[in-house]
């Protein structure tokens, strides 16, 4: 632990930017930091750059207060910037903690822009970038400019070592960086509870109550490869009752492209597509597999979540998947739908005992290496560093002024 003051009334002036509320693996992890009892949350101030809906409600409950900058309403940029900027003033912001690649680069703009003296910042990555994802000209731009400014931010946060490494590897500055992975809240297992929303969740979805759900909280873009997830359970339903449970932004009946490929392998009826819901915990828990067929990650929160939540995991070798499952559950090539298949197939052949015993100590190492407190507290060491630099520099400056006077 640093040996930093992290008392309360030391993390007041702390703003937050991300690019959205969806619900997606960033947005949880700031939820679970805001609801450290060491920070002022009635004074925080979220800045989301895009008004998509997602995790509101959960964000209303803490009493957090959010500003949007309506991105997709172009015309009031400049207006939001400013009211942006006045805001932060008012607020006396030291700090300003961004989440994911867009919501970086205008940390840097809000930064340049606010009144002296400028924030510190934190950058938060949540990937692990390859070129063969990044097929888009606008991404590509994204890419490059993030690289080329890579040296503001007096902090980066990454969520795993694979991602550190690449990001090192394509010219972000070792000195800023900092490894801080995910975590999430870890309850004792509720057996009761998980039986329940077992049955409740089939009864929603109309199915059988002994139907084996395959379950995966992912989102609608390339880096996820839900094709080979569809491919993979095309062939692994022929063998028993199974169905795939997909959630998550873009993964609903709306997006007509999942749709036809759903149609196409024949799976109409086996493969429900949920969308966002605000019940994540409760799906988890009537999984009996919780799966993920990406072909690029950093440190997925849905794994962490479903082996804290006793749902055995398969997922591809990529990212710090490895470091998440530590041989607990089981890991498969990445673009294999074969491979992927038969290793569902392994998890339903367990014994009662062995499916127990993968499950407990997976929730033991979830709760030693992965809980949010851990989290919160590495953050948190991270905050107190940087808001005294800021105090310790404002400090100098008043008293330069002084001197002048």
């Amino acid at each position: 632990m640093s040996s930093f003051n992290t008392s309360i009334s030391n993390f007041e002036g702390v703003a937050y930017i991300i690019t959205s509320l969806a619900m997606g693996g960033a947005q949880k992890v700031l939820l679970g930091l805001l609801e450290s009892p060491q920070l002022p949350v009635k004074s925080t101030l979220v800045i989301s750059l895009l008004k998509t809906q997602g995790l509101q409600e959960s964000f209303a409950r803490l009493g957090v207060e959010v500003f949007y900058l309506e991105l997709e309403r172009p015309q009031y940029i400049l207006k939001k910037i400013f009211e942006l900027r006045k805001l932060l003033a008012e607020r006396k912001i030291k700090l300003i903690y961004s989440f994911l690649h867009h919501a970086n680069l205008f940390a840097v703009l809000i930064a340049v822009l606010s009144i002296k003296p400028a924030p510190k910042l934190i950058w938060g990555l949540h990937d692990t970038p390859l070129k063969h994802l990044y097929t888009r000209w606008q991404h590509r731009a994204l890419f490059w400019l993030s690289i080329r400014l890579s040296g503001i931010p007096q902090k980066i946060i990454l969520v795993s070592e694979r991602s550190r490494q690449r990001y090192l590897e394509i010219g972000y500055p070792a000195s800023s960086m900092q490894l801080i992975p995910n975590g999430v809240l870890v309850q004792p297992l509720n057996l009761g509870q998980i039986e329940s929303d077992r049955l409740a969740v089939r009864a929603e979805l109309g199915l059988n109550p002994a139907a084996i759900l395959i379950g995966s909280l992912t989102r609608a873009v390339p880096e996820k490869d839900l094709p080979l997830m569809l491919l993979a359970f095309a062939s692994f339903s022929q063998q028993c009752e199974a169905h795939l449970v997909l959630v998550g932004e873009g993964v609903d009946t709306q997006n007509t492209e999942l749709q036809v490929q759903i149609n196409a392998l024949g799976l109409q009826g086996r493969v429900h597509c949920l969308g966002i819901r605000q019940d994540a915990a409760r799906l988890i828990r009537a999984f009996d597999i919780a799966s993920l067929s990406s072909r690029s990650e950093a440190l997925p929160l849905f794994l962490v979540e479903a082996m804290a939540l006793g749902v055995p995991c398969v997922a591809t070798n990529v990212g710090d998947i490895p470091l998440v499952l530590a041989g607990q559950g089981e890991l498969v090539a990445a673009g294999d739908s074969t491979a992927l298949a038969a290793a569902w197939q392994k998890v339903l052949a367990y014994s009662a005992a062995q499916r127990q015993q993968k499950i407990e100590l997976a929730w033991q190492y979830i709760q030693t290496h992965f809980s949010q407190e851990r989290m919160q507290e590495q953050h948190l060491a991270v905050f107190a560093e940087l808001i005294q630099t800021w105090e310790a520099s404002q400090a100098w400056n008043m008293s330069m002024h002084h001197k002048r006077c």
